[in-house]
């Protein structure tokens, strides 16, 4: 079983533990008392700074790392990292050989879902209107492009830069390489139709360029699938064990994608079929978007009037550039971005254009079960031959990548 989470819905890992809190701050003082709600005690904070050691932090004393060191026991010490330094304190325990240890951010995660889990009703409705309304996001963004739009017009900035990527195809490495630079950007991403009309008027008189790419569907569906994990919190599976990524990946590919694929793979002798009711509310919302393979028919030519499928595209170097009008699109191949990023920074003129690399999966707090998933993880054959039959996927990547990204899922792909 590929586990997503050490914790379920009934806090199991916790009970009958030596619980310490490591990070003695204001995050350790909102867990120490939120696991004190739930019936848990807790033995100590464990804090890198000498000043605090031997102290008390609402009622609970302050250790060392090396007094932590002492006193753990593999079978009865549970340490959950109370600290955005978790992942500086995650490499600590590790060279400590101290492996039972609960992540901040997975903490918090798996916490605001199961909030989610046992407060809201269980229906396709509640979720709509109580919690996933896409409507304060929509204004969020229409907002930032009018923000931009101003500026770009009172500042007379060259062109208008817009990041429009599908989502997993590198738009939070984008962005943080744009910041590093200084560079003036909006990002508008997964869906181009959130600018607003006002921002779209102002920008009718100045050069638009636009960054938007591709990914192998496989590679990419399996890192949404693991980024909006949390989502999935009224599935009750979800939380059983922690929660059965095979499981959970069967049905979700079979709710969001079957439709377009055509396919679902065989179910397991005595499984039943799980009724997802914010994946079904995902599929109403953004149609086969999350399968990433009509993007630029919905959500990009809609809106520039640009069809990507009518101009080359140059499949060995890993990218082309299309001008139309006032406008010009630098598409890439996510798997060359770092043979690009030269031409990249020409397109968006920035010299000595790096990349910083940022949302990256294998340092998420789920980083353990998505590794497992890339090696483990079952596939239909069905499944991946209908991703790499797709419209998209023939006309970015030649025959010699589509063979690659056959060969690299080879040993999850199941007769």
């Amino acid at each position: 079983m590929i586990r997503i989470s050490k914790i379920n819905d009934e806090l199991t890992v916790y009970r009958g533990k030596e619980i310490v809190l490591f990070g003695a701050g204001r995050n350790g003082i909102r867990i120490k008392r939120e696991l004190e709600r739930k019936g848990f005690k807790i033995s100590y904070f464990c804090d890198n700074n000498e000043k605090i050691w031997g102290e008390g932090l609402d009622h609970i004393e302050i250790i060392s790392p090396s007094r932590l060191r002492q006193i753990y026991d593999c079978e009865k010490t549970l340490i959950q990292i109370s600290s955005t330094f978790s992942r500086s304190i995650e490499e600590q325990l590790v060279s400590y050989k101290i492996e039972a240890f609960i992540s901040f951010d997975e903490y918090c995660e798996r916490m605001h879902a199961l909030s989610i889990y046992k407060t809201l009703p269980q229906s396709l409705e509640a979720y709509q209107d109580l919690y996933f309304e896409p409507g304060y996001e929509a204004l969020a963004i229409r907002k930032r492009c009018v923000d931009y739009a101003v500026r770009v017009n009172y500042f007379d900035l060259d062109s208008y830069q817009i990041i429009c990527l599908p989502p997993k195809t590198g738009n939070y490495t984008l962005e943080a390489s744009l910041q590093k630079h200084y560079a003036e950007y909006v990002r508008i991403s997964p869906c181009y139709d959130l600018m607003s009309a006002e921002a779209g008027r102002m920008m009718e008189g100045k050069k638009i360029k636009i960054v938007t790419a591709v990914r192998d569907p496989v590679a990419q569906n399996l890192s949404f699938f693991f980024q909006i994990n949390t989502r999935y919190c009224d599935i009750p599976e979800y939380w059983r064990d922690g929660g059965d990524v095979q499981l959970l990946w069967d049905e979700w590919i079979s709710h969001v994608l079957g439709n377009e694929l055509q396919f679902h793979r065989k179910s397991s002798a005595g499984r039943r079929h799980i009724k997802f009711s914010y994946m079904e509310y995902m599929n109403q919302l953004y149609h086969n978007v999350i399968a990433m393979q009509d993007f630029f028919e919905k959500n990009f030519q809609p809106y520039n009037g640009i069809d990507v499928y009518a101009c080359p595209f140059d499949k060995e170097k890993g990218y082309s550039v299309i001008q139309s009008g006032n406008r010009e699109v630098f598409i890439y191949q996510l798997e060359k971005l770092d043979m690009v990023k030269k031409e990249l920074g020409e397109f968006l003129g920035i010299e000595d254009f790096e990349l910083t690399k940022d949302n990256v999966g294998e340092k998420k707090w789920y980083a353990p079960a998505y590794k497992q998933a890339l090696e483990e993880l079952k596939l239909s054959k069905e499944y991946v031959e209908a991703c790499y039959r797709t419209r998209l996927v023939r006309h970015f990547y030649s025959e010699v990548d589509i063979q690659k990204f056959r060969q690299k899922w080879s040993k999850n792909v199941e007769e």
